[in-house]
């Protein structure tokens, strides 16, 4: 639902560096940076780090920080920084502006492919959607409920979570680390932007809303600002609002217009006395601070807390107003002990419990705390899993398993808030928002109308576009299938593929290609693991390809992969393909010319090689600036090519010689991260499709510059795109909001014929079709398959009215014959049984 927005950007004085989360262990050698290290300096770290380190425990920490690269290094400067937070909103509002100025080239009309029902596991061992980080449930009315999520906004149920509805889809950042309801006024919604744990957004302020989310305002600047995290509205004063950041916690007390730092330092949590908002706790990784004056000044507390820490996270409880939990993990990341305070937070005490609630070393990533609502001494923690205390942290119990998916209590793995709301205890996952009215005996999955998935690879139909396949950051490979998604395998959901002879049989990668699973039923059940990444690709710290290894199906339904070299698929074997490896390292993508499966392109770093063997031979034909993020062939002329480069100088660039050379053809687009082309056949004006940070961008033949094709379309990064000429559509998968689907544009392309003087009989046919021609006498027919393939051309015609075409000898399925004159062109669908 599109809704009225009040835009106040305050660009001046929001700068701020962005990098990695500043407390992963391996970031801790670049503190000197100050917030400014280039991404090989932080990958640099990362893997001197994991030279030290067991990166294959569950729970290591390792690959949240690969999740993020992926995201990040197609869209940085060309010194290798990351874009501050004051350049994405200017990029933003750039793009605004020139929305507001263009004229309209082609029409969009982007809806969400959501489905009837919620997904189901079929298959999955660790299912889920995506990640939610934050939730509030307005305090006058516990129907109404707001989850926010790292890069997909604000989602907000009014049945008690049934249903969400999305609140935040065109900002400059949709993510959201913090969301307070007013108590006084249930209309007043606070919300902290950014992601605060993963750095996959980045914080452009907080904004406010009057009407319960319908529309947003900034509040007043926050300068020098990467991260926050909570935000709280005091209850006896709605003026007053405190929100911890990585700059400090900072309070308003003209309900957001101005805000005043009262607290320096990286403020990871912050807390309020229930019964007595003049006093404020909060903590930074290392520290507890405690005020008396309504968090107008602080006092370090160190009384029973330990000496040194590597984060630490606070609940409260009405219980007994008096009591304060500190959740503490060590330096390494691990679990540290619970410590207790019942006079209001001047003295601790350590409990005695020594089970590592935490099962992990990232507690830098993700760690959550919560005390019940009606005994001081029942309290929950989160990691990996849930863990019960009824005793006060003396002892806990195992409520959960992140591996049993099935099981009635479980929350998905890497838990970032747990808190009680009510006698209601809520959990935000990597996996999505749960809750539980039993004390985590039971959970119940909300996030299933929450359309939140962050998508690294998409995959459609031939046949249909209502099927297709995605890889889910975290949660796996998804099928939709039925009108509804179904989760058939578990891990990190990377590549997909579906067969272009079988739109029930789909493939799918894990991370670094290190398994592959199929279904042969189009997600309705897993048909399981398939292959492993090859021997020879495998060895001490290489579990195969790259983070995301590239798949790719050819017309005839071989399945190709992409390690140091080409492999295909042979029974549930990958066969070496190629002679050779391609390039240095692993290939980044692989691209099959659609009218020739013998052309194949691979891209490794900004190196073009290029193939005219099917993959067995491979020559360097292009070396671009920078490193190449995405290539496509022309669907139905094998000279031409365009490729994008990453970076925010990375360009589009077409190739009309095969590859060998390339002419820039960027204009208009704008200077951020360029991920996916894509070409449409069947339209004689040569439709381009490019995803970006900023949603999608169009171009043909008859437009000069590239304009934005999102209407409705959330500002979000679309990570693929594909083409479905049955149904006539165009699917894009993003970052953070699911998979969503556009009409093609229908003002484009030739003049199509009256359709009375064209009949095409019978249809379906067993391979003898008849075409009445009424008084065209046309200079070609040519018949096309789903890729766009050319398989049957006919160029000669004699004065008659009916052309037979025999069409007997391709295989059964669905074509397209286009039938041209010298200026007009139809095209329309037959069935071959």
């Amino acid at each position: 639902m599109k809704k009225i927005i009040f835009l106040c950007f305050l660009l001046a004085s929001l700068t701020s560096l962005a990098q990695y989360n500043p407390d992963a262990p391996w970031m801790q050698s670049l503190q000197s940076k100050n917030g400014n290290a280039t991404m090989k300096e932080m990958k640099d770290a990362f893997n001197e780090y994991w030279l030290h380190h067991d990166r294959n425990i569950k729970g290591s920490g390792y690959k949240p920080f690969m999740r993020w690269v992926n995201n990040q290094e197609s869209q940085l400067h060309d010194d290798g920084t990351i874009l501050t937070n004051e350049e994405i909103l200017q990029i933003y509002n750039t793009k605004k502006q020139s929305q507001s100025n263009r004229s309209i080239t082609a029409t969009s009309n982007w809806q969400p492919v959501f489905g009837t029902l919620p997904y189901i596991n079929s298959g999955s061992w660790s299912s889920g959607q995506g990640r939610v980080q934050a939730v509030a449930v307005d305090p006058n009315n516990a129907n109404i409920i707001y989850a926010g999520t790292p890069a997909g906004g604000v989602w907000k149920s009014t049945n008690g979570g049934t249903s969400f509805i999305p609140l935040f889809d065109e900002f400059s950042q949709i993510g959201v680390s913090g969301i307070a309801v007013d108590p006084n006024n249930s209309n007043i919604v606070y919300i902290v932007t950014g992601d605060r744990d993963h750095s996959d957004t980045s914080f452009v302020g907080v904004y406010k809303s009057i009407n319960g989310g319908t529309t947003w305002n900034t509040t007043g600047t926050i300068s020098g600002v990467s991260r926050a995290s909570d935000i709280y509205v005091n209850p006896s004063d709605s003026n007053m609002v405190w929100v911890a950041t990585s700059a400090g916690l900072y309070k308003s007390v003209n309900a957001g217009t101005s805000w005043t730092r009262t607290l320096t330092g990286n403020i990871k949590d912050i807390k309020i006395k229930p019964t007595d908002p003049t006093i404020v706790y909060a903590v930074s990784a290392t520290a507890f601070y405690r005020s008396s004056d309504s968090g107008s000044t602080f006092t370090t507390i160190t009384s029973g807390l330990p000496a040194s820490s590597g984060r630490l996270v606070i609940d409260v409880t009405p219980a007994d107003p008096n009591y304060i939990y500190v959740l503490s993990a060590t330096t390494g990341n691990g679990y540290q002990g619970i410590y207790k305070s019942i006079d209001s937070g001047l003295n601790f005490t350590v409990t005695t419990n020594t089970t590592n609630v935490l099962e992990s070393t990232q507690a830098w990533y993700d760690l959550a705390l919560a005390v019940s609502t009606t005994n001081a001494e029942e309290i929950y923690t989160g990691c990996l899993n849930v863990w019960k205390s009824t005793n006060g942290g003396t002892s806990f119990t195992k409520m959960n398993n992140w591996s049993s998916p099935t099981a009635i209590s479980y929350t998905h793995a890497d838990i970032h808030i747990l808190r009680f709301f009510g006698t209601k205890l809520f959990c935000g996952s990597d996996g999505g928002i749960y809750v539980s009215s039993n004390g985590a005996t039971n959970f119940t999955d909300l996030t299933k109308t929450i359309q939140n998935g962050i998508i690294y690879k998409l995959a459609v139909a031939k046949q249909t576009s209502s099927k297709m396949m995605t890889g889910h950051q975290d949660n796996g490979g998804h099928a939709f299938n039925a009108n509804q998604w179904k989760n058939y395998y578990g891990a990190d959901g990377m590549d997909v593929a579906i067969s272009p002879l079988n739109q029930d049989l789909s493939y799918g990668f894990i991370q670094y290609g290190g398994s592959l699973y199929k279904s042969t039923n189009a997600g309705t059940s897993s048909g399981g693991f398939v292959a492993g990444a090859p021997a020879a690709e495998t060895g001490t710290n290489d579990d195969g390809g790259n983070w995301v290894t590239p798949l790719e199906i050819n017309s005839l339904g071989e399945l190709f992969a992409g390690y140091s070299m080409l492999y295909k698929l042979v029974g549930s074997t990958w066969t070496q393909q190629s002679v050779s490896t391609i390039g240095t390292g692993d290939i980044d993508l692989i691209t099959i010319d659609p009218s020739n499966d013998n052309n194949m392109y691979v891209a490794n770093g900004s190196q073009l090689y290029k193939s005219t063997d099917k993959g067995i031979n491979f020559a360097l034909v292009y070396t671009a600036s920078t490193t190449i993020s995405d290539v496509c062939v022309h669907s139905s002329n094998s000279s031409i090519v365009y490729l994008l480069t990453a970076g925010t100088s990375g360009q589009a660039l077409k190739s009309i010689d095969g590859g060998t050379t390339f002419s820039n053809i960027a204009t208009g687009l704008p200077s951020i991260g360029k991920f996916c082309i894509k070409h449409q056949a069947l339209n004689a004006n040569n439709p381009l499709y490019v995803g970006t940070n900023l949603g999608v961008y169009y171009k043909d033949d008859t437009t000069a510059t590239w304009t934005a094709f999102d209407t409705n379309l959330p500002n979000v990064k679309v990570t693929d795109l594909e083409i479905n000429y049955v149904d006539n559509n165009i699917t894009a998968s993003t970052f953070g909001r699911g998979v969503w689907q556009s009409p093609l544009p229908t003002i484009l392309g030739t003049e199509e014929f009256k359709l009375q003087n064209i009949g095409i009989y019978p249809n379906p046919s067993n391979g003898i079709f008849s075409v009445q021609l009424g008084e065209v006498i046309p200079r070609k027919i040519e018949i096309i398959d789903l890729t766009g393939k050319l398989i049957y051309t006919q160029n000669e015609f004699d004065n008659n009215k009916e052309v037979t075409l025999n069409l007997s000898s391709i295989s059964s399925g669905i074509y397209f014959i286009k039938i041209a004159t010298d200026n007009q062109s139809l095209t329309r669908k037959i069935i071959k049984n």
